[in-house]
């Protein structure tokens, strides 16, 4: 099904079920479809279930414009306002999470959550490691190098070579809007944590290296009241590598 929202078609499901609607916000260019299991649960246990595709992924229009965080939250906002949303439970992968928790997190936020899920939930960035810094001030020098009228011709390949080699397979396969949003997005959101009322899951994958088991304890530690559940070798879709462990996690907390 499509909806206009916020001027873009948007692509999303609506699927019936008696019990407390649950919200679900997908990972960066996921798409919904990639989360079809987790679906299927939510409905054999009688829940209502709505998602729909962010912008520039799946089936909804690329927005025009770079988006931020804020924007993100006030897409979701609407979707929840043509659907009569109110009352959820909130579940979110990846990217998703950081959406999750500026809701959570908001007391005036008017979709409340009666508890959520937070799935391999992105939003803890980590100070850099002093190597890190390091490679980091290489990487601007010859970035400087490979741009300038002057050097470019000298160490442009070698400076394409290094920029091609650290962005993410995300990134490279980025419009530059989706890029530049990308960019908006990566805030840490650890400041937001203590606020968060609701009974919240997290759920990550023990061999996760885009969002970190790490990253979990750090919410964990954070919110009040969470829990924090580690899925035995899985990675960043720790439902698709071992789905009888999150799936047996998942019904235990619903």
């Amino acid at each position: 099904m499509h909806m206009q929202l916020e001027g873009l078609s948007t692509h999303y499901i609506d699927l019936p079920g008696k019990k407390t609607p649950v919200l679900f916000l997908h990972g960066w260019g996921a798409g919904i479809e990639l989360y079809q299991p987790i679906f299927a649960l939510l409905q054999e246990r009688g829940y209502r279930v709505a998602a729909f595709d962010m912008p520039g992924a799946g089936g909804t229009q690329e927005p025009p414009a770079p988006l931020t965080l804020t924007d993100y939250v006030s897409f979701t906002l609407a979707f929840c306002k043509e659907l009569k949303l109110e009352t959820v439970i909130l579940m979110a992968h990846s990217h998703g999470g950081r959406i999750a928790l500026r809701m959570l997190s908001d007391p005036a936020c008017p979709v409340k959550a009666e508890k959520a899920v937070l799935i391999d939930a992105a939003g803890v960035r980590l100070p850099a490691s002093p190597s890190a810094k390091l490679r980091q001030t290489g990487y601007k020098l010859l970035k400087g190098l490979g741009t300038g009228k002057l050097t470019a011709p000298l160490f442009g390949d070698l400076y394409q070579e290094l920029r091609d080699k650290r962005a993410s397979a995300d990134y490279k396969a980025a419009s530059p809007v989706m890029r530049a949003t990308m960019n908006n997005v990566l805030v840490d959101l650890r400041s937001n944590m203590p606020a968060v009322k609701a009974p919240v899951l997290l759920i990550y994958g023990e061999n996760d290296t885009a969002t970190p088991v790490e990253h979990g304890r750090i919410m964990e530690s954070l919110i009040p009241g969470a829990g924090l559940a580690v899925i035995r070798g899985a990675g960043h879709f720790s439902y698709a590598d071992n789905w009888p462990q999150f799936s047996a996690v998942l019904k235990a907390f619903l």
